[in-house]
């Protein structure tokens, strides 16, 4: 078979699980003579789960029977979560001849499947395929990218993290998929989440029908039925014709709900019959059903899922809506950008100004509470209260000064929450979780006092003794802890 020059071949990132070592290294060897392949091994399902937590994959080769015993169903497991986690990758599965297995996992989301005697036949045809399938993608992407003015969606960044974002939303928006899958957009306030929204829609399948997005914590309680499923004439006193909601009139376009989970638990109800049937009913007794065509992209600031815990929001749609989850990260996850994004803002006046690079670096260390949102408005205050065209570090302390009390109180709770979640998350050595982060908030804070514990004392609000206090016991603690390992006194 002739296959193209290997160097002008896309990278395919590829992961084959199979309990037989030969047969792992014989579809290896298959594998890497087609050249330009990435590939990830793996023998048990517990292997594959790591790699699926640390890689992203383009395609997947499954073997049914991972384990001697045939009552195993852990190839048929990994078929189910490797669909759950990668919606558009494709899973090709492997068995020796077993009908049955393979009809089962077809239905759990398996794309194709390979018997184990016709592998070296099959495995470079379904390569060569998925490479023209991606091509094919990328060439629609690209379509899609120059038909609008920003190639960049808007989102602006070189970061590791904002490569990671527009690559997932690409990927997301040009799924090849049946009918429209929701998209839930997770991130704190001002970092994104309707830029994210818009290039799922400029680059979906219907970028000229409807974007509309939609406040959900706005609409007024008494209205908001109506204004997103429409009515019938005589449906209330004033309804004196029909009128299209917004789940009419996107027609085969998006519909963003921002802030999600501040609707009420009736709407919650509907909105899941929506997804569930892709039907709805305008109010009215008379009102026929109607088809939703369009896609559903929902956003929050908030933990959904503790507000599932706490009751709420509905559990079921809170799962009918996370089929396609997109993270968009805080600025403080991506400081590198921020000079790009100042330059940004800056071209969007008329006023030309100048940053020195000491004021640069003073914005890159500052901690923007309300993310992209609050750096956006501190430039446009720059454009119009500044004398002179450049700004340096004291020009910004005169227009956009740090207040000595901090944040307002709600950016502020955010902010707190925020950090509080990143450290919870990080494996802190010990018991005493507490202990650790307090530890590291008073030795920083002797370093920036340079070891004076009055000037450390005041950055904590604590005094002078209580600093004196805690090293002491610190001190104690490390010395005991040499001596017999014994538990650190706080």
């Amino acid at each position: 078979m002739n296959f193209d020059d290997t160097n002008e071949q896309r990278l395919l990132r590829v992961l084959i699980v199979d309990d037989e070592r030969m047969a792992l290294r014989s579809l290896s060897g298959i594998l890497q003579s087609l050249g330009n392949i990435e590939l990830h091994r793996a023998s048990n399902l517990a292997e594959a789960r790591q790699i699926l937590e640390e890689a992203v994959l383009d395609i997947a080769f499954i073997d049914l029977q991972l384990s001697q015993d045939i009552r195993n169903r852990d190839g048929f497991t990994l078929v189910q979560e490797i669909r759950g986690r990668y919606q558009t990758v494709p899973v090709v599965v492997s068995s020796h001849s077993q009908p049955n297995e393979i009809r089962e996992a077809m239905k759990l989301g398996a794309e194709d499947y390979v018997l184990k005697t016709e592998i070296d036949q099959r495995v470079p045809i379904i390569i060569k395929e998925l490479r023209h399938k991606l091509e094919l993608n990328q060439e629609l992407l690209d379509l899609r990218a120059r038909g609008a003015p920003d190639s960049n969606l808007g989102l602006i960044g070189t970061s590791v993290a904002m490569q990671n974002l527009r690559a997932l939303l690409q990927r997301v928006a040009t799924a090849d998929l049946q009918e429209p899958v929701p998209v839930l957009i997770l991130g704190p306030t001002g970092s994104g989440k309707e830029l994210v929204a818009q290039g799922i829609h400029k680059l979906g399948p219907h970028p000229s029908e409807p974007f509309f997005d939609i406040n959900c914590g706005a609409l007024a309680e008494t209205l908001v039925e109506d204004q997103l499923f429409g009515h019938v004439r005589g449906a209330f006193t004033d309804a004196t014709r029909d009128q299209d909601g917004y789940f009419t009139l996107v027609r085969r376009g998006t519909l963003f709900l921002d802030e999600v989970a501040e609707l009420t638990p009736a709407l919650q109800a509907r909105l899941l019959r929506v997804l569930e049937t892709r039907r709805f009913r305008p109010v009215g007794p008379t009102a026929r059903e109607q088809f939703f065509q369009g896609r559903i992209v929902a956003a929050t600031h908030v933990d959904l899922q503790e507000r599932v815990r706490k009751g709420q929001f509905r559990e079921d749609l809170f799962h009918r809506l996370n089929v396609l989850l997109i993270r968009v990260p805080p600025l403080s996850g991506h400081r590198e950008d921020i000079p790009a994004l100042v330059q940004h803002f800056v071209a969007g006046h008329r006023k030309p100004l100048h940053f020195t690079q000491e004021a640069i670096e003073q914005l890159c260390r500052r901690p923007w509470p309300g993310n992209i949102r609050e750096l956006r408005n501190a430039i446009y205050r720059l454009a119009i209260l500044a004398d002179s065209e450049r700004i340096d570090a004291e020009m910004l302390e005169r227009y956009l000064p740090l207040e000595s009390n901090g944040a307002p109180g709600d950016v502020l709770e955010e902010l707190l929450s925020h950090m509080a979640r990143q450290l919870l998350s990080l494996p802190l050595p010990g018991q005493d979780r507490s202990h650790v982060i307090t530890k590291a908030l008073v030795l920083e804070a002797m370093e920036q006092a340079r070891d004076n514990k009055t000037e450390a004392g005041k950055k904590l609000g604590w005094n002078r003794k209580a600093v004196e206090r805690f090293l002491k016991n610190l001190d104690d603690s490390e010395s005991g802890e040499d001596e017999d390992k014994g538990e650190p006194v706080v």
